[in-house]
């Protein structure tokens, strides 16, 4: 470490997921393998190209809530889309998680930074008007729309879907005072937030952040969307094993939702109020492919300035990582792209590699946190988490994927990285605590 630089560490994680509620159903649901995706019965999927989606299951933010923020939550409830409410009652059970829901911290030197995505509307309140512009078989009518259909929403309605409401809410219910931002970058925003957090917190602009992210695509209007920009896996049989990273049979995504709320915290601060730590977050980089024609680099190249980057703040060397939780989308180009970008930095085969999307989809915005968080609680537990569904690693990829079975391990350190469809990448280098306690040792 640098002499004199700020040491930033995990606190508090709220975990919202499709293998449960709460960081032990998490963790638990991984060791024994265990399936968050499952047929979507929430509304019709007719004309889908695969009925299998990743939800949470039922929850309700106002048992989740600190007791003296209740009554608020519950008279907001009306201003928050499925996203917000995700992302609440995660950040609810962080702060708490974090012994932070009785102060603690400076209102001034906590802030928040946090990744989300674009949020669909319900149908029901764009319908009327959106039918009252519509004339028959003929085109939309504009002028209807403006001056007759625009007055048929509600006014509220905008503070529903703005991707900023999911830290506004937040901050007010928990005097966040200090910077605030939102990231959407598809699935590299929570880690982006992180990572300027990461900064933030370095820089001495606070104390306390709360980050990472939410989303969820369990939505029609999310999945036609999915659907048309040929994202959606084809898969046909048990939806449990729709989604499979690395594997020879991949061919796409299944959509899931969840919200990782994570708080980083400097070390100092939380030492003195004798805080519980999880881990150490010892770098982070970002990196894009920047292709002229759009779409992400065949060889990985946004990935892998990531990674470097990464690697370089953290000051280690590829050797002395435990191992790569991977964007692992289960497509076929984007998992070959990143693949190429590993074996550039590692070797064939060089580093153990793991992807989760197999037991939660993709929860996109909210990915790259959920997924982070897996690999700590896992690291601290002594093992690598299995890349379920992958039964069949592809050859051409030359990975080290754990699979089959959870691997043990002794090293804690590992790195998160994040890769979107148009090449926009970033990654984190974590270290776990297994027993809580900050070391000076890297």
């Amino acid at each position: 470490m640098v002499e004199n630089e700020r040491r930033v560490v995990i606190t508090g994680l709220g975990l919202l997921t499709p293998l449960g509620i709460g960081a032990d159903a998490y963790v638990q649901g991984l060791r024994e393998g265990l399936a968050g995706i499952h047929d979507l019965s929430e509304f019709p999927v007719d004309g889908l190209p695969s009925k299998a989606a990743a939800v949470v299951p039922p929850f309700d933010i106002r048992t989740l809530a600190q007791p003296n923020h209740r009554k608020a939550i519950a008279k907001n409830l009306k201003y928050m889309a499925r996203d917000i409410q995700l992302s609440v009652g995660a950040a609810e059970m962080a702060m708490a998680d974090a012994g932070l829901t009785d102060g603690g911290v400076d209102p001034n030197r906590i802030g928040l930074d946090l990744g989300a995505g674009l949020i669909s509307t319900d149908l029901d309140e764009l319908a009327p008007a959106i039918n009252h512009s519509l004339k028959g078989d003929g085109p939309f009518d504009f002028a209807a729309w403006g001056q007759e259909g625009i007055p048929k929403i509600t006014p509220i309605w905008l503070l529903k879907y703005l991707p900023n409401m999911l830290a506004c809410h937040i901050s007010i219910f928990s005097d966040c005072q200090g910077p605030s931002n939102s990231i959407t970058e598809a699935d590299s925003a929570s880690t982006l937030a992180m990572g300027e957090s990461l900064r933030i917190l370095r820089r001495g602009r606070a104390d306390v952040m709360i980050t990472g992210g939410a989303d969820s695509k369990i939505h029609p209007l999310s999945l036609v969307r999915m659907m048309l920009l040929n994202q959606l896996t084809h898969w046909q049989g048990n939806s449990s094993e729709a989604c499979r990273p690395f594997d020879r049979d991949r061919d796409g995504w299944v959509p899931g939702e969840g919200a990782g709320i994570i708080i980083f915290e400097e070390l100092a601060h939380a030492q003195k109020r004798g805080a519980k730590i999880y881990g150490e977050v010892l770098g982070f980089g970002a990196g894009t492919d920047a292709n002229p024609d759009g779409g992400i680099d065949p060889n990985g190249r946004g990935i892998e300035i990531a990674i470097r980057a990464a690697l370089r703040d953290a000051r280690l060397n590829p050797d002395q990582i435990g191992h790569v939780n991977a964007q692992g989308s289960a497509q076929v180009a984007t998992d070959l792209a990143e693949a190429r970008a590993l074996n550039r930095i590692f070797g064939p085969h060089g580093v153990p590699v793991t992807g989760l999307k197999g037991y939660l989809g993709n929860t996109v915005s909210g990915s790259g946190a959920i997924e982070m968080a897996g690999s700590l609680l896992a690291v601290n537990a002594g093992f690598i988490p299995r890349t379920r569904n992958c039964d069949h690693p592809d050859k051409a990829l030359e990975l080290d994927i754990v699979t089959q079975q959870d691997r043990k391990s002794s090293n804690p350190i590992f790195i998160k990285s994040t890769l979107t469809r148009h090449g926009q990448a970033a990654a984190l280098v974590i270290r776990g605590y297994p027993g809580g306690v900050a070391s000076d040792a890297v």
